[in-house]
Formats: structure tokens, sequence, C-alpha cells
């Protein structure tokens, strides 16, 4: 079931009312009812709302919702208007999700540039993807009002896959293809000059989770008809923006990240690490390329 159609079925069997800012207009009509009548009745209001703040939001939404809530108490006043206000600080419940909401932000914030950093920690890379992995299957990250879903999921998944397979993202929006047969692993549709077909190595994902991420990240941003340079144009600066916010520095950042902690997954043999960025990337000269990352 749609994750908005559920939150509404649940907020009309408890409220009677299917829409959040109706919920508020009626914890209006009942704050004013009792907002003179003893600090537990103001204090139970909490009690009685609480599901509408916390349910299936996520930590920035549920700040907001506080807002929301203690607007309406400022609004109407009251003799308990302190104790209502202090009861929907609710300090010692919120503490644990604000601590979850910064560690998590943390995990995900890299600020690293292209050949800045030449050890980066692979269980680092797979903190990342999980992170990012557990807001779009929880469905915990924020959108603004004239956001899409669709789109909101995507920048996730361009950067999840980014970090994952190290492929450009021009590639995982039209031409990349992943394929399995037993348990070998290919990518083909490589751009740039890279070689056609390279043995694929994946970071963090399953394959069966990468064929669906990459079908969802194309439905959001379709490209039919378009050829690399206009997709370029198009969605670029897009998606640059979007990784900021993320944390990253840009797409550049992402395939960075992947090639030097998966030359430090994948190595064979005697390899030099040069020699497995430049295999795990598809590239065709050893050195030229893959010193950028080193």
């Amino acid at each position: 079931m749609n994750i908005e159609k559920q939150r509404a079925e649940i907020f009309k069997d408890i409220y009677g009312v299917n829409r959040f800012s109706d919920i508020l207009e009626q914890f209006e009509a009942d704050y004013n009812k009792c907002k003179n009548k003893g600090i537990a009745k103001v204090q139970d209001l909490y009690k009685r709302y609480s599901y509408a703040i916390f349910f299936m939001y996520s930590p920035s939404s549920i700040r907001n919702n506080l807002v929301k809530f203690k607007n309406v108490i400022k609004s109407c006043g009251g003799k308990y208007e302190k104790n209502a206000l202090d009861a929907f600080t609710i300090d010692e419940i919120y503490a644990p999700i604000k601590k979850k909401d910064e560690e998590r932000k943390k995990e995900l914030k890299t600020a690293l540039r292209d050949g800045e950093a030449t050890n980066i920690d692979p269980n680092h890379v797979v903190n990342q993807i999980n992170a990012l992995k557990e807001e779009l299957d929880t469905k915990s990250y924020t959108m603004s009002r004239n956001q899409k879903e669709p789109q909101v999921r995507g920048y996730r998944i361009l950067a999840m896959l980014g970090l994952a397979m190290g492929r450009r993202f021009t590639e995982n929006l039209m031409t990349l293809e992943v394929k399995k047969r037993g348990t070998k692993i290919t990518f083909s549709g490589l751009l740039k000059g890279n070689l056609d077909t390279i043995e694929g190595h994946i970071i963090g994902l399953t394959y069966k989770e990468v064929k669906s991420f990459l079908k969802e990240l194309r439905e959001a941003f379709p490209t039919d008809g378009m050829t690399e340079q206009e997709v370029n144009a198009k969605y670029a600066k897009v998606f640059n923006n979007a990784l900021k916010r993320l944390g990253f520095t840009n797409v550049k950042s992402l395939r960075h990240n992947y090639a030097v902690a998966g030359s430090q997954l994948f190595k064979e043999g005697n390899e030099t690490t040069e020699d497995t960025i430049t295999r795990i990337l598809g590239h065709k000269e050893a050195f030229s390329s893959a010193l950028n990352y080193t």
C-alpha cells in the first residue's frame, strides 16, 4: 500500500480526519476546550496527538511537526500555555531521534574531492551505501512541497549506485547493463573510451538490488531518445546540487570513493593499486586515468 494512503487511513481511524492540516485544526479546537482547565488536561493532549507527530516521519519532519503544534498553543494562549509548550518539547523522547539523525548525516558526509584522499576505508563506503539504502527502505527522507518523491528517491539511488559500482551517472541513467551468469557479473554500455564490457564488481549491494534500483532511477529520470550530451545538459547540475545536500562533493566524488575502496577490496595477485583501479573502472590505459584516484 502507498505510504501516504496508509497514513491517511490510520489517521482517519484515530482522529476522524486524514490530513495533517485537519489534525492541526482539530488539535486547536481540543486545546481551546481545555487550555484553562488544569495542567493534566493540556498535558494529556500530547498523548492523544503524539501519534500524528511521530508516525512515519523523518526526524526533520518531526521537528517541523512539533513546531506546528507549539505554534497552535502559542496562538491560543491560555492559563497553562507554558505547561502545554513544555509537554510538546518532549526532550526525553526526541533526544534519541535527534542523535540518530545526526549520526546518519555524519555517516553520509564525506567532503572528499577527486585526488584528495588515497586511503578510504571500504567499510566507510559500505556504511554510506547502507545509510542511503535505509532511507530508501524506510522512506525516512524529507521532501519539500515542490519536490516529487520519485526524484527525491532518485537522487539517493544515484548516490548509492555511484558508490556501489563506480559508474558515471550517464551510464547509470541510460547505457549501463548489469548481467549475471552463475557467480560472474558483467558491466556493459560503458562510456568515455572505456572498454565495452568488464567484469562487474559491486560494493554493498546485491545483483538484484542493483537491477531494481537502476530500473527505479531510470523511471524517475527518463532519457529516451536523448544523447549523452543532452543527458549531461539536463541532469548534471541537478544531480550535483542534490548530492551536495546529501554530503557529497559531486558525482565524480562517488566514482573516486568507489575506485579507492575497490582497489583494496578487489585487488588480484600482484596488481598495483593503479592496475586494480584501471581494471575495475574499465579504463583502456593503465596509468593515465588511474593516477587521478591515487
